[in-house]
């Protein structure tokens, strides 16, 4: 099990697609939780300078998905494409704690790697859990960078925050998605793993998981 965590915390520096990743399943409005895996809903958008990225059909902003790390297995987690129109996704995966190393498209500007944000699922038969509305808010920048061998050049990109808002329906039940500003990403999150997945998961999500 500690292999897959190393192997996943490699794919989750690098990109989205590819070999060895577990692709959540999509859950239909009707469906609801059972005894072995809870259907989670929520919203993952991007705000850029003020200006909402939805529906995603311009150049440069694909529709986003996002992967996560699940601690119980060490797993990748591809949580596939939003819906377009407005970020909107519900999936179905086993209840636990999952780290989202990356999110956005790969070699865009919505691309963004360890956002330090955790997703706490609980065991919540007949329901459905609703992760909140994870918005990207960025700032786009410009910066003239010197470097020590004299070379000068201009660095842009966009910088981002986590806002996640509680958009619950009636009915279901809300454990929202976590910033965490201080928890290990990358390398330190393997190492932290190997020595205390069960404690590394208590941390992050304490007894929502209980």
């Amino acid at each position: 099990m500690h292999s897959r965590l190393v192997t996943a915390t490699v794919i989750g520096s690098a990109l989205l697609g590819g070999c060895a990743l577990t692709w959540v399943p999509q859950a239909t409005e009707a469906e609801r939780s059972d005894d072995k895996t809870t259907v989670i809903s929520g919203r993952l958008n991007y705000v850029v300078d003020g200006q909402p990225m939805a529906p995603y059909d311009q150049p440069g902003w694909s529709t986003p998905r996002f992967m996560a790390l699940s601690l119980t297995t060490g797993d990748p987690q591809v949580m596939g494409e939003v819906r377009a129109s407005d970020g909107a996704f519900r999936r179905r995966l086993p209840p636990g704690a999952y780290v989202v190393s990356r999110l956005g498209v790969l070699n865009s500007d919505s691309e963004v790697s360890w956002p330090r944000v955790v997703l706490c699922v609980p065991r919540a038969p007949g329901q459905v859990v609703h992760v909140g509305h994870w918005q990207l808010v960025g700032q786009r920048y410009s910066e003239e960078v010197a470097l020590s061998t004299g070379t000068r050049y201009t660095a842009k990109g966009i910088r981002y925050r986590t806002v996640v808002n509680n958009e619950a329906a009636s009915g279901e039940a809300v454990h929202l998605l976590r910033h965490v500003p201080d928890m290990p990403i990358g390398v330190g999150l393997q190492q932290r793993w190997l020595a205390d997945p069960q404690g590394l998961e208590r941390e992050l999500c304490g007894a929502v998981l209980r």
